[in-house]
């Protein structure tokens, strides 16, 4: 046989090389999505603090949008939880069929651990005008938190008056003077009856939710209240409060995973080193006000359960600065060098860091151990960039409330008790 016969062995060779490498420049665009879309999908999953626009470009090409939130939602992860919330409130108008999908994970989510899922999910529901959304609204009401009680409020104002009016009307003893007058107000518009109640009447902390009253002026709530009971009395129709829930209302449980950081002497400190015990977790910074503000009821909370509380706090200093809405951004530097020409990034002084956070610390007089992440690890995973914001975890270490801003410390009290009961 002639050698002409055959191609030479390196010669097939070369033409099988170059058509796979065909091959493949013809496949590669049609898997590179597919590759691109499970990395994102992992990483979302994974991670503490997902990226806010992969998540959506995943969420709105998903061929079964639910089932991919309902996934992302099942990691139990705070921010995670956010991200689901915040979708299903934008899109429940413009994709109904979406939104009868996850009617049951938003009615779950109104009783989350955190304040902010809790908020959008109400409003999702309220979009769509869901028929449980008073019994649902009405069921805050019980609340430790006022911030939640007035959340409830906020709903059940929307309601009709003949069902709403007789729980709006049992906010009128409540402990907060903000539900008060927020129900008197309520009731005003639906009864048009006016016994002299104004929210102007009190002077309100946002950043503590410590409120003050002048005498007169608590004197005159409290007769306008006992001119409500008393117009109350007279009304014989106004006897059927809302339906109680079909079942009642189990508390939200997260599991909250270990952590390590280093205390104000560099040791290192783990959360796993408190079992037992009611864990509040604040996140602040020296120089952010409204943290500074409420430490004054933390030291005082941690004198009151010195042995079934630890407090710590975790000082998000040196790593990033707030934006106007008092989320972490960027880089921080308050040490009175200016560095507003220098936009590169600088390595952060750990030493020098904890000296002046140590300084500040023990300038107030704070009696609770005081970590510091200037790497927001820990921060990222519980969204603690939005300042201050303070998590609640039980003695069997499981995640129970997360809110943002200060609470009195009766507030904070009630908050803590209720923990150390059994969970139904």
């Amino acid at each position: 046989m002639s050698t002409g016969d055959h191609p030479p062995t390196g010669h097939r060779r070369l033409v099988y090389l170059v058509g796979l490498l065909v091959l493949v420049g013809i496949a590669a665009p049609l898997f590179r999505k597919p590759v691109q879309r499970a990395f994102l999908l992992h990483s979302i999953l994974r991670v503490d603090a997902p990226s806010e626009s992969a998540f959506q470009e995943l969420a709105d090409g998903a061929r079964e949008p639910f089932e991919f939130l309902q996934r992302v939602w099942n990691t139990l992860r705070i921010p995670q939880r956010v991200l689901v919330a915040a979708y299903l409130k934008d899109r429940a108008s413009s994709n109904p069929e979406l939104y009868q999908q996850a009617k049951s994970l938003l009615i779950a989510a109104t009783q989350d651990v955190d304040f902010s899922v809790r908020e959008l999910a109400l409003a999702a529901l309220a979009q769509q005008k869901h028929p449980a959304l008073a019994i649902l609204a009405a069921s805050l009401l019980r609340d430790a938190d006022p911030e939640t009680r007035l959340l409830g409020l906020q709903y059940l104002r929307r309601q009709d008056p003949t069902t709403a009016l007789p729980v709006v009307f049992g906010l009128l003893d409540d402990p907060d003077l903000r539900v008060v007058t927020g129900a008197d107000s309520a009731l005003r518009t639906w009864t048009q009856q006016d016994f002299g109640i104004r929210l102007s009447q009190i002077s309100f902390n946002v950043e503590t939710s410590n409120s003050s009253v002048d005498p007169a002026h608590l004197k005159t709530i409290q007769e306008g209240v006992q001119r409500w009971k008393e117009w109350r009395n007279d009304q014989d129709h106004l006897t059927d409060p809302l339906p109680a829930p079909v079942a009642a209302v189990t508390p939200q449980r997260l599991p909250a995973a270990d952590f390590a950081l280093k205390d104000l002497t560099g040791k290192t400190v783990r959360f796993s080193d408190f079992g037992g015990k009611v864990v509040l977790l604040n996140f602040w910074t020296t120089w952010c006000p409204g943290c500074q503000t409420e430490i004054s009821n933390l030291i005082e909370l941690q004198t009151r359960n010195a042995n079934r509380l630890v407090i710590l706090g975790i000082s998000l200093d040196g790593q990033t600065a707030v934006d106007e809405h008092g989320h972490l951004v960027g880089t921080h530097f308050d040490d009175g060098d200016d560095h507003a020409e220098d936009d590169a990034p600088r390595r952060i002084d750990l030493a020098q860091l904890r000296a002046k956070v140590d300084r500040f610390v023990k300038d107030k007089g704070v009696n609770y151990p005081v970590l510091l992440d200037p790497d927001f690890e820990i921060g990222r995973r519980f969204n603690g960039g939005e300042l201050p914001v303070n998590v609640l975890i039980d003695p069997q270490g499981y995640l129970r409330r997360r809110f943002i801003g200060g609470r009195n410390v009766a507030v904070l009290q009630a908050m803590i008790d209720e923990l150390f009961r059994p969970v139904p």
